[in-house]
């Protein structure tokens, strides 16, 4: 039996929070505290939470840009956490992450076509020609043109820059993609072109999500499952219909009620 796309176990995260006073021992924040769940390949997980619950803390776990405090993440089987540095750093090859702000995650001072193409270093050497087409090829799935390519970032618009930022985490064809809040930033209607990209590339390149959001609108649309964090805990998970049809923690209530009166649903 093959194992889970991401498996995820007993995952804990706490911070050294300053002392109050130097003869107390420091108090320790839990941002992430016994979170466990599985995704499976061709299944998108969305997680949701009010402002602090530990979303983005759990994405950086995933992506091994920070270390737990305790528990496991593993991606096809094997722990991230425990992998050398260079083990790690080929097996990016199979996730990528999409941040919330795109322009904070482009360099200003080149092409964007050479920020698509920075994840190819971790495939075997190719020509530069082929690297080209695979930028072009990549900037026509998001919906741009290859002379959008030779743009910077300042000449593109928010809704561009992120096209160009999902370009850049699908160039080396991923099984996982780790998105964290990727159109929070976007006015509304570009909001509602990024996700329709997603969900079309879902389907093109055969990628899961795990998407992390405050928006249950959002995670409504695109993921079949749903995990709900609060305090860092785990409060209720599921397939997504079901817990929003029928949810039983007071956090899950309240964020389907917000949404309900954001007329969301």
């Amino acid at each position: 039996m093959s194992a889970p796309l991401l498996e995820v176990r007993h995952l804990s995260r706490r911070f050294r929070l300053p002392r109050e006073r130097l003869t107390q021992p420091a108090p320790m924040l839990h941002a992430l505290d016994d979170v466990n769940f599985t995704l499976a390949a061709g299944r998108h997980l969305g997680v949701v939470g009010e402002s602090g619950s530990g979303k983005s803390t759990l994405a950086r776990l995933v992506m091994a840009l920070d270390r737990p405090s305790a528990g496991t993440v593993r991606f096809e089987g094997r722990d991230l956490h425990r992998l050398a540095a260079s083990t790690l750093r080929q097996a990016r090859v199979g996730f990528q992450m999409v941040f919330q702000d795109p322009y904070s995650s482009l360099d200003p001072r080149r092409p964007v076509g050479r920020s698509i193409a920075e994840p190819l270093a971790l495939l075997p050497a190719m020509p530069h020609a082929e690297q080209t087409a695979q930028v072009d090829a990549m900037l026509q799935a998001v919906g741009l043109s290859p002379a959008d390519g030779t743009r910077f970032p300042h000449e593109l618009s928010g809704g561009q820059r992120q096209r160009i930022a999902i370009a850049r985490a699908l160039i080396t064809r991923p099984r996982l993609i780790v998105a964290d809040e990727p159109v929070s930033a976007l006015d509304v209607s570009v909001q509602a072109q990024v996700l329709n990209l997603m969900r079309e590339l879902q389907q093109r390149f055969g990628v899961s999500y795990l998407f992390i959001s405050h928006d249950l609108t959002v995670v409504q649309w695109l993921c079949d499952d749903l995990l709900v964090l609060h305090h860092g805990r785990v409060v209720e998970q599921g397939e997504t219909a079901t817990v929003l049809r029928a949810p039983q923690h007071p956090v899950t209530r309240a964020l389907v009620q917000a949404a309900q009166d954001g007329a969301g649903f």
